[in-house]
């Protein structure tokens, strides 16, 4: 059975998580919150290399990973080449902004996605795209985690945030935002939304195979605060 682990700086892993139970469940399954970096959408790309690589050797030395997966938007279009230049021998899984099914169905004139600055700025898909509008949601992620059990306290942000942008399809940029799908519907009923969580899954199916061996899944965090407990509630709803 393989080792996967999943890295994020709050609760947006979780929601890749939940898909992978779903999608693949056979592999040992360690969640590794980065509370004591968050968010990571405010810092730069020099920043995130050199606390993710910190992080990785870290981890290697209890947790004795195969595959990693980014399960983090920011993460993925900052560090996943130096990782993979870093660490050789281990298998990295991104995550990226489901531009692509969106775009199976709309122009990219019709096509939002919000994110974190650094996704928009570093992201190699969204840079393939120029007229897909991207919009910066500074605050989002922070919220969602303040929030977690109680995420329609993000309902008021999130209505004066969106119905300013005007699109035909939303694109989730960023994994935490998956926790919100609902109350953005919501505001938007007639905006189709797309979120990365299943084709990275499938992704990762692909490296476990179909073989149904049961999975195993530890959460840890960097930082001792109440994260932990937030976490383990929201992943068992």
């Amino acid at each position: 059975m393989k080792n996967v682990l999943l890295i994020d700086s709050g609760s947006g892993g979780v929601n890749i998580l939940k898909k992978f139970l779903e999608v693949c469940p056979n592999a040992n399954f360690l969640m590794f919150c980065d509370n004591k970096n968050l968010p990571y959408g405010d810092k730069s790309k020099d920043e995130l290399i050199k606390l993710t690589v910190d992080n990785l050797e870290s981890i290697r030395k209890f947790f004795n990973f195969d595959i990693v997966v980014f399960a983090c938007n920011t993460l993925t279009s900052a560090c996943i080449d130096a990782c993979r230049e870093k660490f050789a021998d281990i298998e990295f899984i991104g995550t990226v902004p489901a531009i692509k099914p969106a775009l199976n169905f709309y122009n990219e004139e019709d096509v939002v996605v919000i994110a974190t600055g650094v996704t928009i700025r570093h992201n190699k898909l969204i840079s393939k795209h120029p007229n897909i509008r991207c919009v910066e949601m500074r605050e989002l992620a922070s919220r969602i985690d303040e929030h977690l059990d109680d995420l329609g306290q993000t309902e008021r942000y999130l209505t004066q945030k969106l119905p300013k942008i005007g699109c035909k399809a939303l694109v989730l940029g960023c994994t935490h935002y998956v926790a919100v799908k609902e109350i953005i519907s919501k505001i938007l009923p007639d905006v189709e939304i797309f979120d990365g969580a299943e084709g990275v899954a499938n992704r990762l199916k692909s490296f476990l195979g179909e073989e149904n061996l049961g999975y195993q899944v530890q959460l840890m965090t960097s930082k001792q605060d109440d994260m932990w407990a937030k976490l383990w509630d929201y992943l068992n709803r």
